[in-house]
């Protein structure tokens, strides 16, 4: 196991020394099976080594058994075969269990969330990327999200 978490760190170094490349972008991991799954180098993952597993970013959903990985490396292109996001839409992403954000919305536009009542909960105003950060509410239920003229569903569970 000693010479696999070598390879790891030399892996992980050379992957660093390869970021200050500017047109390396994406770090996939390739398994044996031949499924690829990659990861944007903007976002920082952070690859560790625990029993026997390979982890990016610390998540469970992110955890892949050493003996299943055929390789990592770090690539310009994606190459998990996800089509990348159309620039002009909406995104709202699951940040942790308590946050979410809002990317490319209307700059300076205001983000409100409503319990099922109608009820404010949170407001804030997106940033000049069109970005805002919201907490999400502690306790469980259906809220309303609402960006500019758009409306969507939440589901605290």
């Amino acid at each position: 196991m000693d010479i696999v978490k070598r390879i790891l760190v030399a892996g992980l170094f050379l992957g660093g020394v390869l970021c200050a490349n500017a047109t390396v972008r994406y770090m996939t991991v390739e398994h044996k099976s031949g499924k690829k799954c990659s990861f944007l180098l903007d976002d920082n993952p952070v690859v560790t080594y625990s029993d026997g597993n390979l982890v990016v970013n610390g998540s469970a959903t992110t955890s892949y058994a050493i003996s299943d990985v055929k390789d990592f490396h770090f690539t310009v292109g994606d190459e998990s075969g996800v089509k990348n996001i159309e620039s002009d839409l909406l995104r709202i992403i699951n940040v942790d269990d308590k946050t979410i954000r809002i990317e490319n919305a209307p700059v300076n536009i205001e983000v409100m969330m409503m319990n099922i009542n109608g009820i404010l909960v949170c407001t804030t105003l997106t940033d000049s990327n069109g970005t805002a950060v919201l907490t999400l509410p502690e306790h469980k239920g259906l809220y309303v999200l609402s960006v500019g003229m758009q409306s969507i569903k939440l589901i605290r569970k």
